[in-house]
């Protein structure tokens, strides 16, 4: 029995988008390419100790994982009875002290390396970020596990060469079975929400406030809802957090958003500039305020304030809409701008945009081209009233209507000497790499028929729950075929005008790690 827990472990965190700490700094990494026949670390390994480190499993874990044996070869890797078939390894070669700088929650607090560059071999299971192992001696590794970090001892060059593809079958379809069964019971969503800040100051942090809840449910009975400030959401290296800070300097003003691995202490922009510092470069003073020394080079001759509003939060883009106004240094002429962005997160804080060819090739430059034209000709826009036109491919951003996401951009122009803004839609559907999941099970007429008020709407991928939003409430309803049921399971009240930018869904036997995640992160109870 333990093993085939163990199995499951193994398989629900290769396929869940696991807690493993991200691949570490960009600095001084030399990047090989997978060769699997020539891995380092090919042999047999015994797990000697267990680190406990501020994201790992309580004490009494550990003797769960003394003595299990790890074995990695060009076919598969091990670890006690279960395998994982035709891994990938990815080398690299980092500086310790910056690495430690980025995974700093995944280690213990006085972990030092014996010397200052580490190799990390990264394992990928079908382009999917599996775990890391680290070099530390010959004979020595840690391996880094969702959250958890071990001590391998080296105990022989060879591994087994044969394996039971039968017993393998039989053990793969047990699991296989249980976990569709658990499936159909276990259900947990990610719900991210945005709400104004009516803190009405204008030395206020941000414009907006960002939360995310933890819905979960097991045998259809919700269980208690938790709750998180700013955005947490899952990525193949782990789970993330995305926030937003106010930057200001000579007239300057600009909304930043930062988004950070939960494995990290401190937010990434000050992991950043201590990188930077250990590395002897001059780092302006800020008074404290990291997000000052960030790049105002962009702003040119131009004075004012850049706002930015999320829209969407994915698992590797977001969807933001960035606002600026204010005026030239040399003159008096006024400048405004009202822009939709989708930003690679790994980009951040970064505010440039991807086109919308990076992510729908030549299809989405078509459409785009189109659908501006359409728009033009139907509000009458004059040619030389059209603003920012050389930013027409990367004026694009999501909409939510009638419980999908969809594509829109947006024509900034002049009429009568006054700014103006007008949106339109894009004949596509969004590509899978900005949103991995948007079904709709239940028919949105049949929705607005349960619930006149509805403004939006999610399902689960299990069929079970839905999540209907309205203008002051969340409504968690069960669903039967192609209807909600009668009366809503749960309420929860909004904040005034507060909207959801996010739903990542979880089943099964992830819903309890997603959750064991969550509170290790600070989630608390839902007030």
């Amino acid at each position: 029995m333990k093993t085939v827990k163990i199995l499951v472990f193994l398989l629900a965190i290769s396929l869940m988008l696991s807690a493993c700490s991200s691949p570490s700094t960009d600095s001084a990494e030399k990047i090989v390419p997978p060769q699997n026949q020539l891995i380092p670390i090919r042999g047999t390994w015994e797990i000697s100790e267990v680190l406990m480190t501020t994201s790992s499993n309580k004490e009494e874990d550990k003797e769960e994982w003394l003595g299990k044996k790890a074995q990695f070869s060009d076919r598969y890797m091990s670890l006690g009875e279960s395998i994982l078939e035709n891994p990938q390894y990815q080398m690299k070669r980092v500086n310790g002290e910056e690495y430690l700088l980025f995974n700093s929650k995944s280690l213990p607090s006085n972990f030092v390396f014996p010397n200052k560059e580490v190799e990390v071999i990264t394992v990928i299971d079908q382009d999917k970020f599996f775990c890391e192992v680290l070099i530390i001696k010959e004979n020595e590794l840690i391996l880094k596990i969702q959250g958890n970090s071990f001590y391998l001892s080296k105990i022989s060059d060879e591994v087994d060469q044969y394996i039971s593809s039968k017993s393998d079958d039989e053990n793969n379809q047990e699991i296989n079975i249980q976990i569709e069964k658990d499936s159909l019971i276990h259900t947990g969503v990610l719900i991210g929400l945005r709400s104004e800040n009516k803190s009405n100051s204008d030395d206020s942090e941000n414009e907006y406030n960002y939360r995310t809840l933890w819905i979960s449910s097991k045998n259809n009975e919700i269980n208690p809802i938790l709750e998180i400030e700013n955005i947490f959401f899952p990525r193949r290296s782990g789970f993330w957090k995305i926030e937003t800070k106010k930057a200001a300097q000579d007239g300057r003003s600009e909304q930043y958003i930062l988004a950070n691995n939960v494995l990290m202490e401190d937010n990434k922009a000050e992991i950043q500039l201590k990188a930077r510092m250990m590395r002897n470069e001059e780092i302006p003073t800020n008074d404290g305020d990291v997000t000052s020394e960030l790049d105002f080079s962009r702003w040119g001759e131009k004075i004012g304030e850049i706002k930015r509003k999320i829209n969407y939060v994915g698992n590797d883009y977001i969807s933001v809409e960035t606002i600026g106004k204010g005026e030239y240094i040399v003159g008096s002429e006024n400048w405004e701008s009202s822009k939709l962005q989708i930003l690679p997160i790994d980009g951040l804080p970064n505010g440039r945009g991807v086109k919308i060819s990076d992510i729908l090739d030549e299809t989405g430059v078509i459409s785009i081209k189109s659908a501006w034209e359409r728009a033009i000709n139907y509000l009458e826009i004059d040619n030389r009233n059209i603003l920012y036109r050389e930013e027409l491919l990367e004026n694009f951003g999501m909409e939510r209507k009638l419980g999908h996401w969809f594509l829109k951009g947006r024509i900034n122009y002049t009429k009568e000497k006054e700014f103006n803004v007008a949106d339109y839609s894009i004949n596509l559907i969004p590509p899978p790499k900005v949103v991995f999941y948007d079904t709709l099970f239940v028919p949105w007429t049949n929705i607005k028929d349960r619930v006149p008020r509805a403004l939006d709407a999610y399902t689960s991928p299990n069929k079970d729950i839905a999540i209907v939003l309205t203008k002051r409430e969340l409504l968690i309803y069960d669903i039967y075929g192609n209807d909600l049921g009668r009366y809503p399971k749960e309420r929860l009240k909004l904040k005034e005008g507060e909207t959801i930018i996010m739903a990542e869904w979880a089943t099964g036997q992830y819903v309890e790690s997603w959750e064991g995640i969550f509170q290790k992160s600070g989630g608390q109870l839902l007030d």
